[in-house]
């Protein structure tokens, strides 16, 4: 299962490659304008479409500071994406564990748990002027021998698209609407699924609300999923999850060059589990390779004597 899940992720990452147009120059200041609202946001609507500018090669860092009191180890997303052109990008992205040692167990001890992989594929002005969709494919799988709770212990691909739309009489406000598979298969790597979680191959959709306030984000998505279509055992399950994204400016951070996105949000869910009320909170730093290399650098970049 795993080989054929790899195979249709790089399949349909190649075809939506081939299919890429080369990048085309944008005028300073018109490529963060041009790219749709969704494009940048990120966080809790994980599934939303990422798109930066052409060229761009950011690396992401996600450490869960929760886990420091829900849990005996820490778990750090670190990833890489990687804009080929205005229209595609790919993505790599390995969550990391560690005993952090503030209580008694320390039998967890450290490693990778789980791998995703992702591309994203943008049509403009699809399916009318206006609209924008995104195509997501995405395969994620649990490796090595992470502890039983961070993983449900299943290979996961799920493609996926989205259209969104501006509204024209509220500037600020984006809609946004999509449709997704999960087909998952069971690993030799034991785990646990969440509250409310199929435990097969389910259909999902989604609609939602973005209000874009330029360093504040406003965010509100409803998913209905089902394993009545494609999965054995018929289950139902919903999820609301309103949210708020704060993109910190650079004066909270001793100006760092490094993009800071601190986000909260609540997610209540029904299903075969009853009714779940979870909060999350998320911090999230974003820096492009060339930002990095810039600072190191200037930090490398040995001083000029002092004229005497």
């Amino acid at each position: 299962m795993a080989r054929r899940l790899i195979s249709l992720f790089l399949l349909g990452s190649a075809l939506a490659s081939a299919q890429s147009t080369p990048p085309a120059k944008l005028a300073e200041g018109e490529a963060a304008e041009s790219r749709p609202v969704l494009s940048r946001i990120s966080g809790i609507f994980d599934d939303l479409p990422q798109l930066d500018v052409p060229g761009t090669f950011k690396i992401i860092l996600r450490p869960h500071f929760g886990d420091l009191t829900r849990r005996d180890y820490m778990r750090t997303e670190t990833g890489l994406r990687w804009a080929l052109n205005e229209k595609f990008d790919i993505s790599a992205e390995a969550s990391v564990y560690f005993t952090h040692g503030l209580d008694d167990n320390t039998s967890d001890g450290y490693g990778i748990g789980r791998v995703r992989l992702g591309s994203r594929y943008l049509l403009n002005d699809w399916p009318r002027t206006g609209y924008d969709t995104s195509l997501a494919l995405t395969m994620d799988a649990p490796v090595g021998n992470p502890p039983f709770d961070m993983t449900d212990g299943q290979y996961h691909l799920t493609p996926s698209f989205i259209v969104q739309r501006k509204l024209p009489q509220y500037r600020r406000i984006t809609a946004f609407a999509g449709l997704g598979l999960d087909l998952i298969d069971a690993s030799d790597i034991p785990g646990r699924f969440g509250t409310n979680q199929p435990h097969e191959d389910s259909v999902n959709g989604t609609v939602g609300l973005i209000y874009d306030l330029g360093q504040l984000k406003y965010t509100f998505s409803a998913t209905y999923a089902t394993t009545a279509v494609i999965g054995e055992v018929t289950d139902h399950f919903c999820y609301l999850q309103p949210g708020v994204q704060w993109y910190v400016p650079r004066k909270f951070t001793f100006n760092s060059k490094t993009q800071w996105i601190a986000s909260f949000g609540i997610r209540t869910s029904w299903g075969p589990d009853g009714t779940d009320i979870s909060f999350r909170t998320r911090v999230r730093a974003e820096i492009t390779f060339r930002q990095l290399m810039k600072n190191i650098r200037e930090r490398t970049k040995p001083k000029e004597p002092t004229a005497p």
